[in-house]
């Protein structure tokens, strides 16, 4: 997710995957390409969470303009006058309303980029003490809202050689443990959360658990929890 402006280079708008979902969420996929992305949703929990952010963005463009019900009769009209110009391609015809939904997609991404709007970015920083006193290890979490990044400091003791150390979510929304990533050898890792995880952190529990090399091969602890806090502002 991109950093707000800061004079420096700024990252590229969406490409790929992330730009498909934009343009799912703004409807501007043709058919064939909905159904295969619809497809792809079913199965693939991080595009859901791509396509949720999207749709959280977007909303917030028109979130304090008034609902008005159109005209009765509207549509008819407005096909009417569309066939009354058939050797107009359709795609010219269209143009007009493909292009605000291209420009709102634009702003958008400006505002996303600038930091002005970004989904699940707003709340205060957030903040755990993780102590593993048997081990030896000190670890300060500092969550970023803006950026969506968690990171975690290890200023005392070692990782072990022989396995890996998992950081788990523990929220009443989440139900079960949900992991946040596996710590990395250096004294700091910096893990990037989806919309959707990033939206229970405030006041959640956090757990640090021993797993084997690369992380619990389950999706749930399966190693001793050797270390717990609890996320909050300070």
């Amino acid at each position: 997710m991109p950093e707000p402006m800061t004079g420096g280079p700024q990252p590229d708008p969406p490409d790929g995957v992330e730009a498909t979902a934009a343009e799912y969420v703004l409807g501007l996929l043709p058919e064939a390409e909905t159904q295969a992305f619809e497809a792809l949703l079913a199965r693939d929990a991080g595009l859901r969470e791509e396509v949720a952010s999207w749709q959280a963005c977007f909303a917030a463009l028109t979130a304090d303009i008034p609902e008005v019900t159109p005209p009765e009769g509207l549509w008819p009209r407005v096909e009417a006058r569309l066939h009354r110009a058939p050797r107009v391609p359709l795609w010219r015809q269209l143009a007009p309303y493909l292009l605000g939904a291209v420009a709102a997609a634009g702003i958008a991404w400006a505002a996303m980029v600038s930091g002005v709007m970004t989904p699940g970015g707003t709340g205060p920083e957030l903040h755990a003490r993780l102590v593993a006193g048997v081990q030896g290890l000190a670890l300060q979490a500092d969550y970023a809202p803006r950026s969506r990044r968690l990171t975690v400091r290890r200023e005392a003791g070692e990782l072990p050689s022989d396995r890996a150390l998992e950081l788990w979510l523990l929220s009443d929304s989440a139900g079960a443990p949900v992991s946040l990533g596996v710590l990395t050898e250096g004294a700091e890792t910096v893990l990037d959360l989806p919309p959707a995880l990033a939206r229970q952190l405030s006041g959640a529990a956090i757990a640090l658990s021993e797993e084997p090399p690369g992380g619990s091969p389950t999706g749930r602890p399966t190693g001793p929890v050797i270390a717990l806090g609890r996320l909050a502002p300070e």
